[in-house]
């Protein structure tokens, strides 16, 4: 980031990055849960579904991309080692049922980790809104698909 785009930051760089790393680790999460939960669902909506988690996981790694990119403008690092992702989320695992043709019990578990990113994007949001610009149009961008993805989840579990 530029000597202007650091001066207009208002705020404590540090809070934001440790936020932006869990978001950036619970993404790489999402991407990787999805993509295996949508490999080996099995039953009567199986396809549907899976179809429905491989798009999903796609949305999750360009989440983590532009995260990524920002973490890195504000002269952060990136984790690189995956053991060290689960311990930077802010979610550390979904629980999919062990079952794998439970299309309900696998959208649930999905519908829980898309809670718990708004969560924290609404977090990252409140703590840069007024402070950090760039971030806050950020987290607002990625609250919106989470939003849009629980009420899509909602409504495929009949919530």
């Amino acid at each position: 980031m530029g000597r202007r785009g650091r001066e207009i930051l208002d705020t404590p760089v540090e809070p934001i990055l440790k936020a932006l790393r869990a978001a950036y680790a619970d993404e790489w999460l999402a991407h990787y849960y999805y993509l295996h939960a949508a490999q080996v669902a099995t039953g009567i909506n199986a396809p549907q579904v899976a179809g429905m988690l491989t798009t999903r996981a796609g949305e999750e790694l360009t989440h983590a991309t532009r995260l990524g990119e920002r973490i890195l403008e504000l002269g952060g690092t990136l984790p690189a080692d995956w053991a060290d992702v689960p311990k930077l989320s802010n979610s550390k695992r979904i629980e999919f049922p062990r079952k794998t043709s439970d299309m309900i019990g696998l959208l649930k578990a999905v519908l829980k980790a898309e809670r718990s990113a708004i969560n924290a994007y609404q977090e990252l949001s409140r703590m840069t809104r007024h402070r950090d610009t760039v971030t806050h149009e950020l987290a607002e961008d990625l609250l919106a698909d989470e939003v849009r993805d629980e009420e899509h989840t909602e409504n495929l579990i009949g919530d």
